[in-house]
């Protein structure tokens, strides 16, 4: 089992990997190391045959309140503490150096999150501001509990509300307009409102979150995982397609990849025959 400092990581035996964001004194909020642990993890999954899908949740009463200020202020002293010297893009003696390394490191974990081949289920209670919300973002599902916020709170902070992906997802998410608005106000949107505009899938209440990404993520489990590999592929590529014959020429490329493994002859006698499929696990 990997340890980490700022997050929790259980590899069960079923194949689902659930990460919890480990700093709930602080909201779960992003820091310096978390960065380096979140960035370590993501890497190991990108060539893992044995996990199959990834719960993202936070620790506590919050999912991630965004990047840590207080630790963040590092970046604008002249004198790094010796709390901080450990990570050495810290270390520029330029403050514009070490805003541009360390907005380069945390924007990329919401690209790596995206890019790893499994499924990503985000179960969300309590605050998913700023970064916390771009985790959430970056994920494939998103359910929320009942205590869910949701805020795109660079603007509030004196930032462009543009950022970590933000303007990416969410006009593709919920339309060009409620984004605008929702990244140029900084309000907050409860998750009553989330489920309303499709920023989330369901709400359920907080204490059965955790219960309802499993039983997503077990029936995701019981599909052929090259199928499940492939349809995250697309859904990633064809978002951005320029025209619907671009988008079912990769669809028709990854049909044939499948009808070619073995697995599709499985499921396909498992629906003649009306029994469930017995797919190889990798």
């Amino acid at each position: 089992m990997v340890e980490y400092e700022t997050l929790k990581v259980q590899e069960r035996e079923d194949g689902i990997s659930i990460i919890t964001f480990n700093r709930p004194h602080r909201l779960n909020a992003i820091n310096f190391q978390f960065v380096e642990d979140l960035q370590d993890y993501l890497s190991i999954l990108e060539n893992n045959l044995s996990i199959r899908v990834v719960i993202l949740t936070g620790e506590g009463h919050s999912f991630c309140s965004g990047f840590d200020l207080k630790d963040g202020q590092v970046i604008f002293q002249k004198k790094v503490p010796e709390t901080a010297q450990k990570f050495e893009y810290l270390q520029f003696k330029d403050n514009i150096k070490r805003a541009t390394i360390v907005q380069k490191l945390v924007s990329q974990l919401m690209v790596n999150l995206k890019r790893i081949p499994q499924p990503v289920i985000a179960a969300i209670k309590g605050i998913a501001y700023g970064g916390g919300l771009t985790f959430a973002l970056a994920s494939d599902i998103r359910i929320a509990g009942e205590s869910a916020k949701f805020c795109n709170a660079f603007i509030n902070i004196g930032l462009s509300g543009a950022d970590c992906g933000s303007s990416y997802w969410l006009p593709r998410l919920i339309g060009f307009s409620r984004a605008a608005e929702f990244m140029l106000t900084g309000r907050v949107i409860n998750a009553q409102e989330a489920d309303k505009i499709g920023l989330v899938s369901k709400i359920v209440p907080d204490n059965e979150i955790l219960n309802e990404a499993l039983n997503i993520a077990k029936q995701i489990l019981s599909k052929n995982q090259l199928g499940i590999r492939l349809t995250k592929d697309a859904l990633n590529m064809n978002v951005d397609a320029p025209s619907l014959e671009a988008a079912t020429k990769l669809e028709n490329r990854t049909q044939v990849i499948c009808v070619n493994a073995e697995d599709a002859l499985e499921g396909v006698f498992a629906t003649l025959e009306k029994r469930k499929p017995a797919y190889d696990k990798w």
